[in-house]
């Protein structure tokens, strides 16, 4: 018996300024299934999902058809589009503090979407709104909180409340566990999976996909190299390209670094957000040409740890710079860090013009310099952060921060938002930074696996407590 299909491409095709993006793809998507798209960063997966609900830039020249439940939505009216959108197809977007309304809590903005699609009295929308939250596993108690009150995990779940409020027919989920720790991600993957809709997962971690999705399409370059079961493609890939999507690489553990020579010291640091202790009591060193990884579930005082040091945050205790060591910190979402405004030539170089260089010959060639150290092509100075692929916003990231020539570089999360194969770009980049240059690095991560290659020590937090502090291979050997 054939299964229904939900969402059907025929000869799709988009361009943009009249450069094609994404070319012939054709698809089908049935009633119940977990499908993904994969892909490297700018292999066109997050403009074919917004084509589905017609987020696409004016610019945009959409050729073929996009027919969910029997409807080609590229012939849909504005209000018919609007009138689908969160109730028919909802989208779970990429990064959820950016997708939620500083503004308004919790419960409001669940509300809101079920207000403009139902008509249901007061009592009603509040019955909804309770058995949402119990459906995403949030205390209802989160719905008089603040997006910046919530931790990753539980805004995550708050955008999933609100894109399943309507019971669509089509859920699309674009990188739904990017900056959450490993066992979050499972708890968000487990969540969405038991929810049974239809749903589109966008993801650069195949592990994830492997373990939702039932069928898998892999992009490149706007087209689809190869799609199927994920199982038979994942086991038996035919294209070298999802063979390089899938490669592990064997790396090495550092080893010691040589000097005895102490350049910065935390010790007994505490943080307060909203009179609450969030973290305790931390304490460790860095030597020159030695890295530190910080490790911990999502809310467990990580990046409170890294603000701190860069004075971003009132905090307790000693931070101590022995050598006067300039420090320099790239965020961990590249494109919500970069002025969208600003061509990436000016937002390089806005350090050196703060500190008040003013020969702007000098201020071009340091721009080409470190550009070429971080190998990103001469020509992307000329565009802004929105023209560039994850890891081409990512080498800015680096560079604005390396321009200023740190002896301390803190990465909050430098590859959670990468596909695998930028990820091993990035690793690579910044493993032949800290050789060249002499640097020390600080690095907060989820992920273990980037660790190994990258870090001397390791330092584990939860609930933002210290649980452990020792060499990176006794603490990744044992775990």
């Amino acid at each position: 018996m054939d299964r229904e299909i939900i969402l059907e491409l025929q000869n799709l095709s988009i361009s943009l300024n009249g450069e094609p993006i994404l070319q012939d793809i054709n698809l089908s998507i049935n009633r119940g299934e977990i499908f993904a798209f994969v892909g490297e960063s700018g292999s066109g997966k997050t403009l074919l999902a917004h084509s589905i609900i017609q987020l696409l830039p004016e610019s945009a020249d959409v050729e073929g058809k996009i027919i969910c439940n029997g409807k080609n939505i590229l012939q849909l009216s504005s209000d018919k589009l609007r009138a689908i959108r969160g109730d028919r197809i909802a989208y779970i977007f990429q990064e959820p503090m950016q997708s939620l309304n500083p503004l308004h809590k919790v419960g409001n903005q669940i509300s809101e979407m079920i207000e403009n699609h139902q008509l249901l009295h007061n009592r009603e929308i509040k019955k909804l709104v309770l058995e949402l939250m119990e459906k995403v596993q949030l205390s209802p108690e989160k719905l008089n909180m603040y997006p910046h009150q919530l931790s990753g995990g539980e805004r995550q779940r708050v955008l999933i409340a609100i894109a399943i409020a309507n019971s669509p027919d089509l859920l699309i989920a674009d990188e739904p566990t990017t900056a959450l720790d490993s066992e979050l991600q499972m708890e968000v993957l487990e969540l969405i999976k038991s929810l049974g809709f239809t749903t589109i997962i966008i993801s650069h971690n195949l592990p994830i996909v492997e373990e939702i999705a039932s069928r898998v399409a892999v992009f490149k370059s706007g087209k689809i190299v190869e799609s199927g079961d994920v199982e038979t493609i994942f086991s038996n890939p035919e294209s070298e390209y999802t063979e390089s999507l899938l490669y592990q690489p064997d790396y090495q553990f550092l080893q010691p670094v040589t000097t005895s020579r102490e350049i910065f010291r935390v010790e007994q640091l505490n943080i307060e957000y909203d009179k609450k202790l969030v973290v305790k009591d931390i304490s460790f060193s860095l030597k020159a040409g030695e890295s530190i990884g910080i490790i911990g579930r999502s809310g467990s005082g990580k990046s409170s740890i890294a603000r701190a040091i860069v004075k971003l945050i009132s905090s307790r205790g000693e931070i101590k710079n022995l050598l006067d060591s300039r420090i320099e910190m790239v965020f961990q979402d590249p494109f919500g860090s970069l002025n969208p405004r600003m061509l990436v030539k000016d937002i390089i170089a806005e350090g050196l013009y703060i500190r008040g260089d003013r020969d702007k010959f000098l201020i071009s060639e340091s721009v080409k310099e470190i550009l070429e150290r971080v190998k990103l092509p001469l020509d992307r100075v000329n565009r802004y952060p929105h023209q560039l692929s994850g890891g081409e916003r990512q080498r800015v990231s680096i560079a604005r921060a390396l321009i200023l020539k740190p002896q301390i570089l803190i990465l909050d999360e430098p590859t959670s938002a990468l596909d695998r194969v930028v990820q091993l770009e990035i690793i690579e980049l910044l493993i032949e930074l800290q050789e060249l240059l002499k640097l020390s690095y600080i690095f907060i991560s989820h992920d273990l696996e980037i660790l190994k290659p990258l870090t001397h020590k390791i330092l584990k937090i939860d609930n933002g407590k210290m649980v452990e502090y020792s060499e990176t291979i006794d603490i990744l050997s044992n775990s």
